[in-house]
């Protein structure tokens, strides 16, 4: 008589036939699924919150750092009010008819002294390396961007060509253009190069007390006085100031060495261990215990 041993549900295969899956292979599957407990296995589960969201801080975004702002404008109020005194001192053109009159020396000046001004802070700010960030950051804004902004116009000088080339004076509008972009190409460049020379003094001013307070210090502690080691017990010794010589036994005589009395400063006293000197074989070059040898 056959004996026939039914499989465990859990261990059931779909019908190889038709791939069907019974149910009780489904829930086999489904024990091995972890399943939430606790809170998180009811019907609502609790929210968990993210992580905060990284407060925006001013560094990390220029346009919510509110003292950039404030300096571009107290700088812009500056430059307009600047840009106003010169319109006032020089109203009229380098001549009221002919060649010259497309050309406007207020404008003209106005542009070439923002150019130079602008050139030179730029370039100092970014080559002092012993300011301060922040303020490198704030005068670069305010002076730059803001006065220097306020102080130049080019919208200005736009009308002015446009009034000369209604008034047909094209070689004056020409000579008025091409004049103002070489003169602001040129004394940019002179902006730079004083600004250069400027924070090169003062570099080597800054390396200068720095090497001097450095060599100072220095031949202070030479000349200091020589502070005694403070006196120690080492197994019982008494230490004098300074090293003194120490007979050496020949229990502690070091394997290799001579076997003679060393000089051994008594202030840093030979470690003793546990461990087995190895010693190497010049036949075989294995490596073994002195005591085995």
């Amino acid at each position: 008589m056959a004996v026939t041993t039914e499989q465990p549900e859990y261990v059931a295969e779909p019908d190889p036939a038709t791939q069907e899956m019974t149910a009780a292979h489904a829930r086999s599957y489904a024990a091995d699924v972890p399943h939430p407990k606790g809170a998180a296995a009811a019907a609502a589960p609790p929210a968990i919150p993210l992580a905060p969201a990284k407060r925006v801080q001013a560094q990390f975004n220029p346009l919510a750092d509110g003292m950039v702002y404030l300096v571009v404008f107290v700088g812009g109020c500056v430059g307009t009010a600047m840009r106003f005194a010169l319109s006032l001192l020089l109203p009229a053109p380098a001549a009221a008819h002919g060649f010259f009159s497309a050309f406007h020396t207020a404008t003209f000046l106005a542009n070439m002294i923002a150019c130079l001004i602008f050139a030179f802070v730029s370039t100092y700010m970014s080559q002092a390396a012993w300011i301060r960030k922040r303020v490198r950051q704030l005068t670069s804004r305010g002076i730059g961007m803001g006065m220097c902004g306020g102080f130049s116009t080019l919208s200005a000088m736009v009308i002015e060509e446009l009034t000369s080339i209604h008034a047909d004076q094209i070689g004056g509008f020409l000579f008025y253009m091409f004049a103002s972009f070489a003169g602001g190409l040129i004394v940019a460049a002179a902006g730079v190069r004083l600004a250069l020379a400027a924070s090169a003094r003062r570099s080597a001013r800054v390396v200068a007390d720095a090497l001097a307070a450095a060599s100072g210090a220095s031949a202070a502690g030479r000349s200091g006085p020589a502070h005694a080691a403070p006196k120690r017990d080492v197994d019982g010794v008494a230490l004098a100031d300074k090293p003194i010589m120490v007979g050496v036994s020949d229990d502690s005589v070091v394997p290799g060495g001579s076997g003679d009395d060393s000089a051994i400063p008594s202030f840093e006293p030979a470690p003793i261990t546990d461990e087995i000197p190895m010693v190497g074989d010049p036949v075989t070059g294995d490596a073994h215990g002195e005591a085995t040898r």
